[in-house]
């Protein structure tokens, strides 16, 4: 019968007295113990992840793309961080873009931004490249701006084709490039009013440019507006005080009146001017629809005004011969007076200067006619429902006249001017 557990105790003292005999041949040696058979050491569990927490990606495997960012490996092994944030300016798409050679302030700038962005907008972009010369940012605002008036359209497209802004860049403008051109153009025989005109539509035009993104130097164009004005080398318009004459509208009555082959009643419309104190634009956009005839009034569309370009329509009083001239015209269109402006401003400068009448315009009949408003005695407010002057407007300077009087009283003009649709 075999006794497994003696035998192998058996083994184990044979081997212990055998290493005592060899360490008791060896002097100064001690005995060492038999080694036991070493413990497994027992698995540790692995520990869940805590809530929230989020687990360690394994070895191996790509970390999350950062938004907005792009990693360059760069040729010396570096790496470069490229952050690109796009959005859409007027329907188009534009992009702010930036590099960095550390990816935390790679981070920060894009944080910064987007929060800019969330706040102020996406920026304006640059204005386009080819836009270099001062004409060349003219010509962008004729091509963009639909509501620019025909006078200073004119003004503009003479800044445009001049070959002194057409050659100078507008991030070279300097103070005395508006001063040398202004003072050419008093050399040219213009008057400092009319230069005033030019030089406040091209700075104007400038700083509507810089709104946009043109390198347009702001305090340059303050300078030399300001030297501009110091210098007396440009002058603010001087208030009118040209009235016509009874003699002056008798002839330029009667050669219009004269003038079989004259399609415009333009002899109807001189004295309708100055009994309506109506601008020339207004006359010709006036309706019959907006005609109340028991109230005498009718409604002015657009009238004239320093801030309101459109829409300032005002309703305003006809006196009794400017209603009388209305129902004479016939009602062939929707406007009381179907004719163009230019037409009519045209006919009455030919007739002007083929009777050398001196310094007579057309909106000195509307200034003769607010006069005589207060040469017959009405009050300023009833001046005002006339004229469509706003309260404290330009009408007080009317108020002072120095004569008394209807100096209009019995003037044939109107008799004949109604007797015949076209007289």
């Amino acid at each position: 019968m075999n006794y497994p557990h003696s035998y192998a105790n058996g083994t184990q003292d044979l081997l212990a007295r055998i290493t005592r005999e060899q360490a008791s041949l060896q002097p100064g040696t001690r005995p060492q113990p038999v080694p036991k058979p070493a413990a497994t050491a027992p698995k540790k569990k692995a520990k869940s992840p805590a809530s929230g927490a989020k687990p360690k990606a394994p070895s191996g495997t790509k970390q999350k793309k950062e938004p907005n960012t792009t990693t360059i490996h760069n040729s010396d092994g570096t790496k470069s961080y490229r952050v690109q944030i796009r959005g859409r300016v007027n329907g188009k798409q534009n992009s702010l873009c930036r590099t960095f050679s550390s990816l935390t302030i790679a981070r920060a700038w894009r944080k910064r931004t987007i929060a800019e962005i969330e706040l102020n907008g996406f920026p304006v972009p640059e204005v386009e490249v080819d836009v270099q010369s001062v004409a060349d940012i003219v010509k962008a605002r004729l091509d963009k701006d639909k509501k620019i008036e025909r006078s200073a359209r004119q003004y503009l497209r003479y800044l445009s084709k001049h070959p002194f802004w057409q050659a100078k860049r507008c991030s070279d403008l300097s103070v005395s490039d508006l001063v040398e051109f202004a003072e050419s153009m008093v050399a040219e025989d213009r008057e400092p009013q009319t230069v005033a005109g030019y030089m406040s539509l091209l700075t104007t035009t400038l700083k509507r440019a810089r709104k946009r993104g043109a390198p347009v130097p702001l305090q340059v164009i303050e300078d030399g507006m300001d030297i501009l004005w110091e210098e007396d080398i440009i002058a603010r318009s001087a208030k009118r005080d040209r009235r016509p004459s009874l003699a002056e509208l008798d002839r330029i009555l009667s050669r219009s009146v004269a003038n079989k082959r004259q399609k415009l009643p333009l002899a109807k419309i001189i004295v309708f001017a100055i009994f309506s104190t109506r601008r020339l634009g207004e006359i010709c956009r006036l309706r019959w629809e907006d005609l109340n005839e028991v109230e005498n009034t009718i409604l002015v569309r657009d009238m004239k005004h320093p801030k309101k370009k459109k829409g300032n329509d005002v309703l305003v009083d006809l006196p009794a011969e400017a209603m009388r001239i209305i129902q004479s015209m016939p009602r062939v269109s929707e406007f009381i007076f179907p004719f163009n402006p230019r037409s009519v401003g045209t006919a009455w400068r030919r007739h002007r200067d083929a009777l050398e009448i001196i310094d007579l315009r057309f909106h000195d009949l509307r200034h003769e006619g607010i006069s005589r408003l207060f040469e017959i005695g009405e009050h300023d407010y009833f001046v005002r429902k006339i004229s469509g002057h706003e309260p404290g407007g330009c009408v007080a300077r009317y108020a002072h006249v120095r004569n008394k009087g209807d100096k209009f009283e019995n003037w044939p003009w109107i008799d004949r001017v109604t007797g015949a649709i076209y007289s």
